[in-house]
């Protein structure tokens, strides 16, 4: 039976033992997934994107992402559709803050601003053609997640709080996005 200054000694030598394995697998990287899905692989950042992005603060149509900083993105959207006598433009503004990154999983927070318009030709009078015009501007703030499934394809949903200046209202909203990295 081993005495108090025997016992003393193991458990600092297994206290120094289990810190410095601690240590050594807090400072290693880890292994790079097989499938090639990885936010966090050195070499190949995957900082800019183009992509689809469908949302009422975030804008509707072709998207582009950029980083200002490793965890705050820019993403402009938006889209023209033009058929005969309806006309309809929108462009969006937004910005992410990540909140959490792992290999393939990022959880953000994000703030954005919208500019909606729709002119659409309603009838006929002595006059000439008669048209309705309608602008919106939409702004509003949410948490959002962003998911990388292969190599360089993501895609995103968000819950965003959004007031519509057109109506006055603030409503819950959702947005989502495909985007490719380069």
């Amino acid at each position: 039976m081993p005495n108090r200054t025997q016992a003393a000694g193991q458990s600092r030598r297994l206290l120094l033992a289990t810190l410095l394995l601690v240590a050594a697998a807090g400072t290693a990287q880890a292994a790079p997934r097989a499938d090639g899905r990885d936010w966090n692989r050195g070499g190949d950042t995957l900082t800019g994107a183009v992509g689809l992005h469908y949302g009422k603060i975030g804008g509707t149509g072709l998207s582009f992402r950029v980083p200002l900083q490793w965890y705050l993105y820019a993403q402009v959207a938006g889209g023209i559709w033009h058929t005969g006598d309806d006309q309809r433009h929108n462009l969006g503004l937004q910005l992410h803050y990540l909140l959490r990154q792992d290999s393939h999983l990022r959880l953000f927070t994000g703030v954005g601003v919208a500019s909606y318009y729709h002119r659409e030709k309603v009838g006929v009078n002595a006059d000439g053609d008669i048209f309705t015009k309608d602008t919106d501007w939409n702004y509003g703030a949410g948490v959002g997640v962003e998911v990388l499934q292969g190599p360089r394809w993501s895609w995103l949903f968000e819950l965003d709080f959004v007031h519509e200046e057109r109506t006055g209202n603030t409503t819950v909203s959702p947005q989502a996005g495909l985007s490719y990295y380069w």
